[in-house]
């Protein structure tokens, strides 16, 4: 495997475990701003008895969706390796080994589930229940003594939740890790022993006596000396149990590969591997703080860690109706994420998404679990912030396809992948989640309309002769409900096409036997189905979301029984 694959296993990894800390995090909200609503001593303690017996409950469920969620997830990451790994025709030695150790890291992952702590108001980490309890009722005394106003008991209450998530205690340690650290770290350790299994299977069949340990850009200082070197097995063995740190282990993008010394020449020179050494210590700059391309490294995975405790806040204001400090925190998180944006770009760094993808995972195997286990419990996920928003990159630019918009001409629709691809360049270097517009013609008549500092978000320009319209989706999603009404709202406009940031495109069109009014009919029933889809109710986010994606997929699955034809 390459650096960047065991990049996107470790991204994989690390947010298998986010579908079941978001439900527990937003029970545990909601109770806390119960218990500081009430003022009565007895009434608090019925309360109080109550809840915990819930809680204890909730976290019983909570937990066991999310191990029959992930389950499938972690057979799915080995899977991977063996995919990944074996240069042989399929072993079937190895299948079984991958099987075993599938099976022991589902059941270890589920342990470190089953032993949730939580940090208390006191500063205090204590198992999850104990915590439960004591937010419950710092948020009660703290209100019933005068000493703090309400949401300002509650929003104490629930600070150190949202600050450090759910843990788990390390058993040699003591320490308390956040549980989805844990659990990579657990998962990454256990896929390079795999990895490891797998390389000396093939070493012992092909008589090997050495190891070549891959070099990569952006090397660790303790293992900088080592990479795109050959050793002996004993040397190599030698080696391994002097660092603190093995090959291929705890984060290591390194592996390495069986060869025969003296007939496998080196993959790099020494030259090479100076130059590799020397680009990590030139590093980048950005906002005139140097970073070696390691510590920008490290700086990413800092950005990454701020967005998710962000992200964190977002949930558990929503859950508590704390609507200043719920604002707050989406201005915050719109700023973090075009920061990391911002930094991705300019120290060339991927982007977690971009990480994933070029893993081969797309949507992500982490991603599966959080759809997993939102479908075990009746509801759909949701970006904590609303939607996650995407950078552009130059790349995605020149990715943007041809749009095949029926009612233009060849040459019109490659004129449009012009304009697309133009949209994304506009928003480039603005803000993140800026819109722009532009409204086109046949016979190349174009009017765009970019956002800015003032006003983001833009309209499309009604034209008055027959015209396409296109846009940037930031979010990288589909074209949504709100996308096909202003089709059917503006006669003149004939399709609509949404540019993902990601450089995908979606379209949808007005064809033959699209009439005006038998698509008003067909919204009029549509929107009594999805009456919430538009929803800002704090209380119903989940129903809200839910109805949102059923309307615009039921739009795509039965537009061309209306006239309606969508391609991407």
């Amino acid at each position: 495997m390459t650096a960047t694959q065991r990049e996107g296993l470790s991204d994989a990894a690390l947010a298998l475990t986010q579908p079941v800390i978001d439900e527990l995090l937003k029970d545990i909200a909601r109770r806390i701003k119960d218990a500081g609503a009430i003022t009565d001593t007895a009434e608090y303690q019925i309360y109080r008895a109550q809840a915990l017996g819930e809680s204890k409950q909730a976290i019983k469920a909570a937990v066991a969706r999310q191990i029959k969620a992930q389950d499938k997830v972690i057979d799915s990451l080995f899977d991977y390796i063996l995919d990944n790994s074996t240069p042989l025709t399929a072993n079937g030695s190895l299948k079984q080994i991958a099987e075993g150790y599938a099976k022991m890291s589902r059941q270890k992952t589920a342990e470190q589930l089953k032993n949730l702590w939580a940090d208390t108001p006191q500063g205090k980490v204590l198992p999850i229940q104990d915590a439960y309890a004591k937010a419950l009722d710092f948020a009660f005394r703290q209100t019933v003594t005068g000493a703090l106003d309400t949401e300002t008991a509650i929003r104490r209450a629930c600070a150190p939740l949202a600050k450090r998530g759910l843990r788990t205690i390390e058993q040699k340690s003591g320490r308390s890790v956040g549980i989805e650290y844990a659990c990579r770290r657990y998962l990454m350790d256990q896929l390079g022993e795999l990895d490891d299994e797998v390389q000396q299977v093939t070493h012992d069949e092909l008589g090997c006596d050495g190891w070549e340990i891959s070099a990569h850009l952006a090397c660790a200082p303790d293992h900088e000396p080592y990479q795109g070197r050959q050793y002996s097995d004993a040397e190599y063995e030698k080696l391994n149990n002097s660092l603190q740190r093995r090959i291929g282990h705890l984060n290591c993008g390194h592996t390495a590969s069986p060869i025969i010394l003296g007939v496998n020449a080196p993959q790099y020179t020494e030259e090479q591997l100076r130059e590799l050494a020397d680009a990590n210590e030139r590093g980048v700059t950005y906002n005139g703080q140097h970073y070696t391309l390691y510590e920008a490294g490290q700086e990413q995975s800092r950005l990454e860690n701020a967005v998710r405790t962000c992200k964190r806040h977002i949930l558990m204001n929503r859950e508590t109706g704390d609507a200043k400090n719920l604002k707050n925190n989406q201005i915050r998180l719109r700023v973090l994420q075009s920061e990391y944006g911002k930094f991705c770009k300019a120290t060339g760094l991927p982007t977690r998404t971009e990480r994933l993808q070029t893993a081969g995972f797309g949507r992500s195997e982490a991603n599966k679990a959080v759809w997993e286990y939102k479908k075990s419990s009746g509801t759909k996920a949701s970006d904590l912030g609303g939607q996650a928003l995407h950078t552009v990159t130059d790349e995605a630019i020149q990715a943007v396809p041809k749009p095949f918009f029926r009612g233009l001409s060849n040459k019109a629709n490659t004129a449009a992948q012009g304009y697309a691809r133009d949209l994304l360049t506009k928003v480039k270097d603005l803000p993140l989640g800026t819109e722009a517009t532009v409204s086109f013609t046949e016979d190349g008549q174009c009017s765009w309309e970019v956002g800015d500092l003032k006003e983001m978000r833009v309209k499309v320009k009604d034209l008055q002769v027959p015209y396409y319209s296109l846009h940037n989706h930031a979010s990288n999603g589909i074209l949504s409900p709100e996308d096909i009404f202003q089709l059917a709202k503006h006669d003149n406009m004939k399709g609509i096409g949404a540019v993902g940031h990601d450089g995908a495109l979606h379209t949808c069109e007005k064809v033959f036997g699209y009439k005006k009014e038998n698509f008003n009919r067909w919204m009029d029933g549509l929107l009594e189905k999805y009456p919430l889809y538009q929803s800002q109710d704090a209380n119903k986010v989940e129903t809200a979301l839910k109805q949102r994606i059923d309307l615009a997929n039921e739009l795509r699955q039965d537009g061309d029984k209306h006239g309606l034809r969508f391609s991407g």
